[in-house]
């Protein structure tokens, strides 16, 4: 396994880049979960369901899904 050894702000700016090139703002929302993510304090499945449930689909299949299988792993840990 390769180590990354760029700040905190490099990958972030990396992120930016890619979200970018395909189209999409990185919102100020967006910038503070993917933060999270690399601090440790969410994974991308809990960044994924608190981002649908912003937006209204707090009910879906897909947020259902995501929700059984946050619970797995943290059942795993």
């Amino acid at each position: 396994m390769t180590t990354d050894n760029r700040t905190e702000d490099q990958k972030v700016a990396a992120v930016r880049a890619s979200m970018t090139m395909a189209g999409y703002t990185m919102t100020a929302q967006d910038e503070h979960d993917i933060r999270r993510m690399f601090r440790g304090e969410i994974t991308g499945d809990e960044a994924v369901l608190q981002a649908m449930e912003r937006d209204g689909y707090g009910n879906s299949t897909r947020a259902r899904e995501l929700r059984e299988r946050i619970a797995k792993a943290k059942g795993a840990q």
